[in-house]
């Protein structure tokens, strides 16, 4: 006599399994409906023998029996189960289960399996790895099991949101699965992803069987067809619908309702050209384009803006042909995406985008008026006066308004021009040295000199434009050196080979003392040159200092 706990998540089915492991004269210990569940009661309980269902909550059936199999190599567990005994018996075996029954078999092969089971053999009516594909080929052979898991439960019409709290995965997970899903199977929709577990057999035992009245078309899927398609329309966020070959609504879900501000009975059974929100030439013409989609059994998507009463929404919109069991098309399942809201939002982006661009235009335009003003007075200042009669301070303030006109050219053809970086390799701890060296070399005597710290350097060699860069770092240090000579400045390397071989490249210049002045010409100079190498510039103040920090993304290069 074995210990038996039985996962199964309908409870006559529960019911009905428990009665015939009794009459086997074993003893149920445990009745559980998720995966969950039977995880905790393994180990409280301590069974012998589970008799389990792939298709339940809390984690996948082929999960559960490798954890069980995992935590008690010992454990006897057997398959019965509504999924396809083609494409599931094998992946239980590998999986760890000792028998798999189809609930499609003999009622008999249950208590055969059973027998065998717990004397200690295995028991798989058919050899698992010679089962025939059913229906769909050898298209599913390339599934893994938790891929499996992911089309069955799709082919039961759930949502991602539902198949991730099924199987205890994110939302984003079960996004991954179904593209990846997408791509093995060479579909590209969900209604397609459905369509092949339905002929595999794949999924189908938690299907409703709730079907329309028989009144509402005279064309109508199959009952296990319907159900699917019914399913599908119900997990969908989207408004979905399902009509005929001649147009008629045979199916819809309550966001298509909610769309088109109706009710079931107002157009169940309409034709497209008889919708009451189309005019009638627009009723014509999409009457026609449907029909054209029919015939040629093609799926079909386009994006636009359609006038519901009087609304304008903008669509995306896309069909496919669903078909019966000879492969002949019934009909089209489609769906719309409500895009509205995103393009008034992008159409608003776009123009605020284009006034901004029209705005830098004009202050560019501007900086290089004021330039080009500027620049002849300020030459002919300077050739006019004796530099060498003039205070000190005179010459300070001569060489200071010199270079910014400098700057400030330099940043007007950065804007307007926009040259092509120029990037060499480089040494970027030995270049960073010579040119601090070079700038403490022009200190006055008594100016505080920058040090430098190296804080995770793990790469050295890069590519970058150094003729750049070495206008920003002279530009950022004589800017700070002005503003308080004597004030310490410390400056930190770092750098991070990423796995793309892209190495990000951190510089930080800080002032021991607030800054006085944010702004002005040389700091929007630094800025524009650390955007043109496509990096970041920005400042932080706290503590009482001031500190500048450049972030930057460089190919990385080989020593040399």
């Amino acid at each position: 006599m074995s210990r038996v706990m039985i996962v199964e998540p309908l409870p006559l089915l529960r019911l009905a399994i428990g009665q015939v492991v009794e009459r086997l004269g074993h003893q149920v210990v445990a009745q559980v409906d998720n995966g969950q569940d039977a995880l905790l009661h393994a180990r409280s309980d301590s069974p012998q023998l589970v008799v389990l269902e792939l298709a339940i909550a809390g984690l996948g059936g082929l999960d559960l029996i490798r954890r069980l199999k995992l935590r008690d190599p010992a454990l006897q567990l057997l398959v019965y189960t509504g999924q396809s005994s083609s494409h599931f018996a094998r992946l239980c075996m590998q999986a760890g289960a000792d028998g798999f029954v189809s609930k499609q078999d003999e009622p008999v092969e249950l208590e055969r399996a059973l027998n065998a089971v717990a004397h200690g053999r295995r028991y798989f009516p058919r050899e698992p790895g010679n089962v025939q594909v059913a229906m769909g080929g050898n298209e599913l052979d390339a599934l893994s099991a938790r891929e499996l898991t992911v089309l069955g439960l799709i082919g039961e019409g759930r949502s991602n949101q539902a198949i991730a709290e099924q199987l205890s995965i994110s939302y984003k997970t079960v996004s991954t699965y179904k593209t990846r899903l997408q791509e093995k199977l060479q579909v590209d929709s969900r209604l397609g992803l459905a369509d092949i577990a339905h002929r595999n057999g794949i999924g189908l035992s938690a299907v409703s069987t709730q079907v329309e009245p028989a009144q509402l078309a005279q064309t109508k899927p199959d009952p296990a067809q319907q159900a699917l398609l019914r399913a599908l329309l119900d997990s969908s966020p989207n408004p979905m619908y399902v009509r005929d070959r001649q147009g008629r609504l045979l199916l819809c879900n309550q966001p298509f309702l909610t769309l088109h501000h109706t009710s079931q009975e107002r157009v169940l059974g309409e034709r497209v050209e008889d919708m009451f929100w189309f005019s009638a030439e627009q009723g014509r013409n999409f009457q026609a384009r449907y029909e054209a989609m029919v015939e040629k059994g093609q799926a079909y998507s386009s994006q636009g803006s359609v006038d519901f009463l009087g609304e304008l929404h903008y669509l995306q919109h896309w069909s496919e042909p669903w078909r019966d069991a000879n492969g002949t098309v019934q009909g089209m399942v489609g769906s719309f995406e409500d895009l509205t809201d995103r393009h008034i939002l992008l159409g608003q982006l776009r123009d605020a985008h284009e006034h901004a661009q029209a705005r830098y235009r004009e202050a560019t335009h501007f900086a290089r008026v004021l330039h080009a003003d500027l620049d002849e007075p300020l030459q002919r200042l300077k050739a006019g006066l004796d530099f060498a009669r003039l205070t000190m301070p005179g010459q300070v303030a001569l060489q200071r308004l010199s270079q910014r006109m400098a700057q400030l050219e330099r940043l007007v053809n950065l804007s307007l021009q926009r040259p092509p970086l120029v990037p060499v390799q480089l040494n970027i701890v030995e270049w960073i040295r010579a040119r601090l060296d070079a700038f403490n070399a022009q200190l006055s005597k008594g100016a505080a000199v920058p040090t430098l710290a190296l804080e995770g350097v793990s790469a050295k060699q890069l590519w970058i434009d150094a003729e750049r860069l070495g206008a920003l770092f002279d530009s950022l240090l004589q800017r700070l050196s002005e503003e308080a000579s004597q004030a310490p400045l410390r400056i930190s390397l770092a750098t991070r080979m990423q796995l793309s071989g892209v190495v990000t490249f951190n510089l930080a210049i800080t002032l021991c003392q607030p800054l006085a002045h944010h702004q002005g010409i040389a700091l929007q100079f630094c800025r524009r040159l650390a955007q043109s190498m496509e990096g970041s510039f920005r400042d932080v103040h706290e503590n009482g200092e001031t500190a500048f920090l450049i972030e930057l993304e460089c190919p990385a290069a080989l020593p040399g």
